[in-house]
């Protein structure tokens, strides 16, 4: 039932078999076809043509209901599941897709956190607060950490592949995206999220090819789709596996 209005936004509370009841957004919009979005956040996004009515949109809601409840119920399993995670000793972190486990070791007498992979642990040392900002001074040095290795680790990637497909680029930025794994633009400047030196490599390779492949097509057209399947045959999977890493990078890192 729709029960607030404003202006190209409705919101109403869906009903589900089990009596259950999900809020749901409901969007107008310039799109020519609907979409149901679940976030990870487990809001939940009806978009609609804006000629289609309210009524017949949250009919569509209504259809699918069983799917919604389903994929708001596995996000918020995900949020529960990162939200206990701790950046301390003992705690498992991913880095080139293994996972690896904090330790932890104070040097009062430093004067820079640093950061050492000494083999399926990642060792962390510093001079570390007494207080409960160590958590946050051990995560802001690994993270810190990861983006310094992600930028030597992506360059080579991208020269690597660039020169495989015969395309060029112009400058390679390192950002921290929560949406995105990487951009290309109009003049050649690739962006790509810090967060690809998490994971395993073929799911770097298939974000570096997927941005390289809009050198030469800036769609996603069958033709662009073509190209990506050319260089990675098995695109479809890898794109598939990039996704279940999603909940994981937003929550946790």
């Amino acid at each position: 039932m729709i029960n607030e209005k404003n202006g190209e936004e409705r919101r109403g509370k869906l009903i589900c078999e089990n009596g259950e009841r999900i809020e749901v957004k409901m969007i107008r919009s310039s799109r020519k076809s609907c979409g149901i979005q679940v976030k990870k956040n487990g809001q939940v996004v009806v978009r609609i043509p804006r000629e289609m009515s309210w009524e017949a949109g949250w009919q569509l809601a209504e259809k699918h209901s069983s799917w919604i409840y389903k994929q708001e119920i596995h996000a918020r399993e995900e949020m529960a599941k990162y939200a206990e995670f701790r950046w301390r000793e003992g705690a498992e972190i991913l880095y080139l897709g293994k996972l690896y486990t904090l330790q932890v070791e104070p040097d009062y007498e430093g004067i820079r956190f640093r950061v050492c992979d000494i083999g399926q642990r990642l060792l962390v040392s510093g001079p570390f607060a007494a207080t409960e900002d160590r958590e946050e001074q051990i995560k802001n040095s690994v993270i810190a950490w990861y983006k310094k290795k992600a930028r030597l680790y992506l360059e080579e990637k991208v020269a690597f592949w660039a020169e495989r497909m015969g395309v060029s680029y112009l400058r390679i930025s390192i950002r921290d995206q929560r949406t995105r794994w990487g951009s290309c633009s109009l003049k050649g400047n690739l962006n790509f999220n810090w967060k690809l030196v998490l994971l395993p490599e073929e799911l770097a390779d298939y974000v570096i090819v997927h941005e390289l492949c809009h050198r030469i097509y800036m769609n996603h057209s069958s033709d662009f789709w073509k190209l990506v399947e050319r260089e990675l045959p098995d695109y479809r999977q890898r794109r598939k596996a990039l996704k279940s890493y999603e909940s994981e990078m937003d929550q946790k890192y």
